[in-house]
């Protein structure tokens, strides 16, 4: 017989259950694997953690499914810093994000939202010496761009981004409810969301060439990679962009 120790954490970005699995022959070793399940939570206060104890006849994470497929669609981790990887991962603010929060509390277009998040992204170096996200910018000849938010937005065009993320449409709609408690967790979400809102006060009201030709800054991080298109689609350093705006 084994017994099988497994943390289970249930809030993962792409809205799948994973699981560390740990197999030892002795029950003894749920000590340790406990303190494992504790230090987690010291360094991760916001995270919702399962832990289970399964005695099977085999060692396999498979023998585990076939003894309670509670455990059917989990991703398994058999390392323990690949589970805390994916952790940590699941914590950290994206540039998408932002977008949605800025999204959820104007109507734009998806040209005024590109700015938008740039000078975010300057907004909150300023006041907090550090990085919100951690996705490039681009030089493009409207200025810079974050291709996964281009990515998500591009089907817009021209058009006003038509976003309602009421409590109502949340509850009708498990992946924006889940990505939305996902942002809740991360420790920095009051930050993100009171530097939105001074973003908005400043630039909100401005229209998209307006916020075009502010983030053309003769000098600036997209005017020094760009250089008059022969630097389209370059990558804007993070280093660039926090001197500037420092």
């Amino acid at each position: 017989m084994a017994e099988h120790f497994i943390i289970l954490y249930s809030d993962y970005k792409d809205g799948k259950r994973i699981a560390y699995h740990k197999s030892e022959e002795d029950i003894w070793a749920l000590e340790a694997f406990i303190k494992k399940v504790d230090t987690l939570q010291q360094k991760y206060k916001s995270l919702s953690l399962g832990f289970h104890h399964v005695k099977t006849d085999g060692e396999s994470w498979e023998s585990v499914v076939e003894y309670d497929r509670f455990f059917s669609d989990v991703i398994c981790v058999e390392d323990y810093t690949e589970f805390e990887a994916k952790i940590v991962e699941d914590h950290m603010v994206t540039a998408l994000d932002v977008a949605n929060l800025i999204t959820s509390r104007i109507k734009c277009t998806h040209l005024q939202l590109q700015k938008l998040v740039y000078f975010f992204y300057c907004k909150y170096v300023q006041k907090y010496k550090s990085k919100p996200f951690t996705e490039q910018f681009v030089a493009w000849q409207y200025g810079p761009v974050v291709k996964e938010v281009y990515e998500e937005f591009k089907g817009y065009g021209r058009n006003e981004i038509d976003v309602d993320d009421s409590e109502e449409i949340l509850k009708d709609d498990p992946f924006k409810l889940s990505a939305y408690s996902r942002f809740l967790k991360t420790p920095i979400h009051h930050q993100i969301s009171d530097v939105v809102d001074e973003t908005l006060d400043i630039f909100g009201g401005k229209t998209a060439f307006e916020l075009v030709n502010l983030s053309h800054d003769k000098g600036g991080p997209w005017d020094l990679i760009y250089k008059g298109g022969l630097g389209q689609d370059f990558i804007i350093p993070h280093t660039l962009i926090e001197e500037y705006c420092n």
